[in-house]
């Protein structure tokens, strides 16, 4: 009997829904011998283990800091299709119902006629029209009452450097493009994280009663408390104020919704449409851009913050929004085969550090869609399994 054919078995017993013939093959197989029965036990562990219900987590930004510099360049890994894959596949993928766990957002110009396919490295854009590839190099510069300093481990930052309130304020932009990510620290120590096809515009030194910042894409922050000057988020068609707090902004010009998610603290959030919220940690609220639509739910914040560690976790989503967010990662188009794929749903850890190509070996190998790459365009269609 097919290897393929008795682990798929296995997936569908250790999910709870196993048809009478699977479990017949699963028996029989654990019959077999005792590495079969071995071999049992370390992927129902690891099913477990995967499966289990997450307990809110603290927070530990300086950890994330630290970590997030391990995943900004891509690292090959060796990889074997052996056991270890074997159990990846199992705890990997229950199509529609189940859990895929292996560890491994904007094609649009910006408001203002910047174009981010344009860029293929994070970039600086200076007021004044000077642009300043940061990708791998270390410097130092004096420019608008700020010390602006960028390191090779992807890390901008900027200290002020005297000035008055009255002295002009000027606005820098940095670029982040498809399949690259950074981390910002602002004048006033507010650490941001910004992911794959992103854009931020930030003064170089914060003066007067309020700091505000524009995202288009998303970023994570974690802002210094300051209660007598708020800081704010304009995120297309949103409004965040926060006075101290840590938060995930998704606001991609190609995405019908905006969506901010609360880890510490407390926000006020300002439609485009005149409706506020105040949202309490581990809420998330989305604010459709079509329908003026806002909700408001419960979350593991996890699932909307671990890509500022390398991580994404998806579950129980459309095969459409996990390829979305996946091709902003690793610069990839998505074409497919039949729409109705669009919605097969998948659950996915997927790390930053996997490459590409191994990531949809595993998919393709543990369900009935197969993704197909071509360059940089990845053709979506079902397989069909031999019996």
């Amino acid at each position: 009997m097919k290897q393929e054919l008795i682990y798929q078995a296995i997936l569908s017993t250790l999910a709870h829904e196993a048809t009478d013939e699977e479990q017949k093959i699963v028996d029989g197989w654990l019959r077999e011998s005792e590495e079969n029965r071995e071999e049992y036990e370390g992927m129902r562990r690891m099913y477990e283990k995967a499966t289990a219900p997450r307990k809110p987590k603290q927070f530990d930004a300086d950890r994330a800091w630290k970590q997030v510099a391990d995943h900004t360049i891509y690292k090959k890994q060796s990889w074997y299709l052996s056991t270890w894959v074997r159990y990846a596949a199992v705890v990997a993928v229950v199509v529609a119902s189940g859990l895929f766990f292996i560890t491994d957002w904007f094609r649009a110009d910006s408001p203002d006629g910047i174009d981010m396919m344009a860029y293929n490295e994070p970039t600086l854009l200076l007021e004044g029209g000077d642009e300043i590839d940061l990708s791998g190099q270390s410097f130092t510069m004096k420019r608008d009452q700020a010390l602006i300093k960028n390191d090779a481990d992807n890390l901008l930052s900027y200290e002020a450097e005297g000035g008055t309130d009255k002295a002009k304020i000027v606005h820098n932009r940095l670029i982040i493009p498809r399949g690259k990510t950074y981390r910002l620290v602002l004048e006033d120590g507010t650490k941001v994280w910004l992911n794959s096809e992103t854009e931020l515009s930030y003064p170089s030194r914060f003066a007067g009663t309020k700091r505000e910042v524009m995202l288009l894409g998303e970023a994570f922050f974690e802002v210094t408390p300051d209660k007598e000057r708020p800081f704010y988020v304009k995120a297309n068609g949103m409004d965040i104020r926060v006075l101290g707090t840590s938060f995930n902004v998704s606001a991609y010009q190609d995405s019908e919704s905006t969506s901010t998610t609360l880890v510490e603290g407390s926000v006020a959030v300002s439609m485009a449409n005149g409706a506020e919220r105040t949202i309490t940690p581990s809420e998330r609220l989305a604010y459709n851009k079509k329908s003026h639509q806002l909700s408001v739910e419960k979350v593991d914040t996890e699932l909307y913050t671990s890509w500022i560690n390398g991580v994404y976790i998806f579950k129980n989503m459309p095969l459409e929004e996990i390829l979305e967010k996946l091709s902003r990662w690793y610069d990839f188009s998505v074409t497919y085969q039949d729409e109705t794929l669009k919605h097969t749903r998948f659950s996915l850890t997927a790390d930053r550090k996997t490459d590409i190509d191994k990531l949809l070996e595993v998919i393709n190998y543990t369900s009935d869609v197969k993704l197909e790459k071509q360059g940089k365009s990845i053709n979506v269609k079902k397989q069909r399994r031999i019996q």
